[in-house]
């Protein structure tokens, strides 16, 4: 998979993910269903996009086709004529190269700059973990350090300043950082890192991390609560705290550095209805979508591949588009001067309709003079096969320009023999079309 292609689905994955969680979830009291929720997203952004099930899907679209052919037996693919790719194109083709380069270079050096940022928060937190003083405080492991402002944890570590805490605030700030070292809430932002890291240019990714971290902030606080101190007191504890800038660290789990209002609101909020849980569930069909849209994705790309390839050649083949049935198709079996529209076993081409591409493919030129004017579109020849299997009476049923017109039908006239339509056992004559798209690239 391109780099390209797995960025744009990673990228759409988030905006639709974080704003389902957003309109879904954001206000209720689960905080640890919330937390799973916003670590699935993020996990699921950068899977997806490796699930491909085109395999299984081309099975049942084999299936659905020998269904379909019951109907109307073997309906031909559209041929797709193109010409040799001009100098004016080859020059858009440098510019659009160059841009895209461009915005490579771009895109590397804010992730090299990030990462830059991030090794350095790395550095920060490892310089106050060999500068702090480690002592016990009420039986807790801490780091104390006069470089130290808010109290904060990171992985097992957690920061206290120098200064001195009344027991009853130094006991719930015990709490709240242990809740985060006990949940090991420094994985969940390393995680989301990693997504910065990859998205940057995504307003969506530094979001989803703000949730996350919010999150953790929501269940820490609970945690307090439950564990018997009195909600009003807490809150004014949470409103004395005085901010410093180790609140913009990245890996900090600090015990005051979100929107306190967000904080001191949910903490009044009346816990949500259990019943409400299974609301989670409505995540598995999004994900669905998801990987629908990938595998359409990944369809589109495999075929403008297919056609780059074939970029060089005069002639190509485009086997996957289908032609859309024509209306003499969906008749009821009429004769017409002994001339059928369809029958029992439609005319074949000797070598099945591979063959008859393939020989097509090599048939076929691009009128110079259409290529000059810049001419295309979709001819569609409809010819007989006569009993003998011998083609004949072939006309143009929708055409473009007479050169491409007088293409098609040259080369149409000029096909072997083919086993003629069976109707009850006898050879007939049966009426056959094809459609032919010339375009320029």
């Amino acid at each position: 998979m391109e780099p390209s292609i797995y960025l744009i689905k990673v990228n759409v994955a988030l905006i639709v993910l974080y704003a389902f969680y957003k309109f879904s979830f954001s206000k209720d009291t689960f905080f640890r269903l919330r937390r799973g929720m916003l670590l699935l997203i993020c996990a699921t952004s950068l899977i997806y996009p490796f699930i491909d099930f085109s395999e299984w899907a081309g099975w049942n679209e084999h299936a659905l086709g020998e269904t379909i052919t019951t109907v109307y037996n073997k309906l031909l693919p559209e041929v797709l004529v193109t010409a040799t790719l001009p100098a004016a194109s080859t020059e858009v083709g440098a510019a659009n190269w160059q841009a895209g380069t461009w915005l490579w270079i771009i895109y590397g050096l804010g992730f090299a700059m990030l990462l830059l940022r991030s090794l350095f928060e790395v550095c920060k937190i490892c310089r106050s973990v060999a500068r702090s003083q480690r002592c016990s405080l009420k039986g807790v492991s801490v780091c104390r350090s006069d470089e130290i402002g808010e109290p904060c944890s990171f992985f097992h570590w957690i920061f206290i300043g120098a200064i001195q805490y009344p027991d009853k605030e130094l006991n719930e700030i015990l709490i709240h950082e242990q809740t985060h070292v006990r949940e090991f809430h420094s994985l969940d932002i390393i995680l989301a890192q990693l997504i910065i890291l990859l998205c940057w240019f995504n307003p969506f990714s530094w979001l989803i991390r703000s949730e996350i971290r919010m999150n953790h902030e929501y269940l820490a606080d609970k945690q307090v609560v439950m564990s018997g101190y009195d909600k009003k007191s807490y809150q004014y504890h949470l409103l004395g705290i005085k901010h410093t800038s180790l609140a913009a660290a990245n890996f900090y789990n600090n015990f005051s550095v979100l929107p306190l209002k967000k904080r001191i609101k949910m903490l009044n909020r009346k816990r949500t209805h259990n019943i409400m849980v299974g609301k989670y569930l409505m995540f598995i069909p999004v994900v669905a979508l998801l990987l629908l849209f990938s595998n359409c994705a990944n369809k589109k790309t495999d075929k403008a591949q297919s056609d780059t390839e074939k970029a060089d050649t005069v002639v190509a083949v485009e086997p996957e588009k289908k032609a859309e049935p024509q209306a003499e198709a969906t008749l009821p079996q009429e004769k017409t001067d002994s001339i059928y529209s369809v029958v029992e076993t439609m005319p074949d081409y000797p070598g099945g309709q591979k063959e008859l591409l393939s020989f097509l493919s090599r048939n076929i030129k691009y009128p110079i003079k259409a290529e000059e004017n810049k001419i295309q579109g979709r001819v569609v020849i409809q010819f007989v096969v006569n009993k003998d299997g011998s083609v004949s009476d072939a006309k143009v049923v929708r055409s473009v320009d007479p050169e491409l017109d007088k293409e098609a039908l040259r080369v149409v006239n000029s096909m072997p023999q083919w086993k003629p339509g069976m109707q009850k056992g006898e050879a007939v004559s049966v009426k056959y079309t094809i459609p032919i798209a010339f375009r320029l690239p």
